[in-house]
């Protein structure tokens, strides 16, 4: 007795098993690949928010420090990891950073490094723009 529900439970399994590893790798094959840019950039910017993790701000100067720290984090996780500026991205902002300087009343170098900011934390390529980051191999 104990030997046919045993057999039967093995011939019941078998199946299950089989249609659970048929469904997973279905699932994997759906969902797209990331790129080298996006898996490094992801772990880097986990690295960034770590190192600020524990930092809190009172005043608004404490603020700009943490998040100049998270960058800098960022920027150095990046270059270790084979990445750098895109000179053509910096050709690409140089006008929209000389067009936010005047509008906001603010430096140059102060509108470029805000925009720095905001595309470095990008990692999908678009076409209406060039990507902040590039890969030297």
């Amino acid at each position: 007795m104990k030997s046919r529900l045993f057999n039967a439970l093995v011939v019941l399994m078998i199946p299950a098993i089989v249609y659970w590893l048929v469904i997973t790798q279905l699932d994997s094959f759906n969902q797209p690949q990331k790129t080298l840019l996006a898996t490094v950039g992801d772990e880097c910017a986990g690295i960034a928010d770590n190192s600020v993790a524990n930092m809190s701000a009172v005043v608004e100067f404490q603020k700009l420090e943490i998040q100049g720290r998270k960058m800098n984090v960022m920027r150095r996780c990046m270059t270790d990891k084979g990445f750098s500026e895109n000179p053509s991205w910096l050709a690409y902002a140089s006008p929209i950073a000389h067009a936010n300087a005047i509008k906001q009343s603010i430096s140059e170098d102060e509108a470029i490094e805000n925009l720095r900011r905001e595309h470095m934390m990008i990692f999908n390529e678009s076409s209406q723009q060039p990507i902040y980051w590039i890969h030297h191999s």
